[in-house]
């Protein structure tokens, strides 16, 4: 584990936001953490151990914000991704994210893991900026985002239906545009999609992760877009939840299990 102290650039931003975040990313088997200032970043830590975030996630969080001598009560907001991705890793972060705002009285900010990976590639104009996340089973939590707006909404999807949903876009609105896939995933794409489409598509392999300074950039900019008045009771700690889109195993299970069990007789 290695912790920094730069200023870092903000991602896809185009001016410095005055809030200081400490922004968290929990949704897959890497976790990372960040403390901005102003637009700045005063600390940022990255681990990538595989899915042990109830070991060390919040000793990680806790060894930077002592690094940066910071308190929590010092803190504007709190952001952390939300999912999709690892239900476990997504369950941690955001119990964890609550636990502190909580303590702190401070809000806490929804993220989406698919908006975070996609955002540094917003600034990249007329091109298809393609988030995907492994959902196993030639599934990916997916989402697609032309100049910001997402344009293919998030969902949990096999991995051709996907691909057709961006190509269908792409070719009715902007059959000129490049595609951009990011995300674990992202390497899927090309093997789904028609030849045609193809040569239009590029790997970002340095777009893998999700960035906190991200995570915090967007976080800013959604607690600030938000009426100042309303900003209390819409990011109250509570209303910070999980995004799953898919069912989990345990969920799955159960779900067999009763398609399997007969059914009762009439009587």
């Amino acid at each position: 584990m290695s912790t920094t102290n730069s200023d870092g650039e903000k991602a896809g931003a185009n001016a410095l936001l005055p809030l200081r975040v400490l922004a968290m990313d929990t949704s897959n088997t890497s976790c990372s953490c960040c403390l901005r200032d102003g637009g700045r970043t005063v600390a940022s830590t990255f681990l990538s151990v595989g899915l042990k975030h109830s070991e060390t996630f919040m000793p990680m969080v806790h060894e930077m914000m002592a690094h940066a001598a910071a308190s929590y009560e010092s803190l504007g907001i709190f952001a952390c991704t939300v999912g999709p991705g690892s239900f476990t890793g997504i369950r941690i972060g955001v119990s964890a994210t609550q636990a502190m705002a909580f303590a702190a009285d401070k809000p806490a900010v929804p993220v989406s893991s698919l908006r975070a990976l996609a955002y540094p590639l917003f600034d990249r104009k007329d091109t298809l900026a393609v988030a995907m996340i492994d959902a196993r089973n030639a599934r990916v939590f997916s989402a697609a985002y032309m100049n910001g707006a997402e344009v293919v909404p998030e969902g949990a999807r096999p991995i051709g239906e996907f691909v057709a949903l961006c190509e269908t876009w792409r070719h009715s609105n902007a059959p000129d545009a490049r595609i951009l896939t990011c995300g674990n995933a992202s390497g899927m794409f090309p093997g789904a999609a028609k030849n045609q489409t193809q040569a239009y598509v590029t790997d970002m392999t340095d777009f893998h992760e999700i960035d906190p300074r991200v995570v915090a950039t967007i976080g800013e900019e959604t607690f600030l877009s938000i009426p100042e008045a309303e900003r209390a009771e819409i990011f109250l700690p509570e209303r910070l939840l999980p995004v799953y889109l898919a069912r989990t195993a345990a969920e799955r299970n159960l779900a067999r299990a009763n398609e399997d069990r007969p059914a009762a007789c009439d009587r």
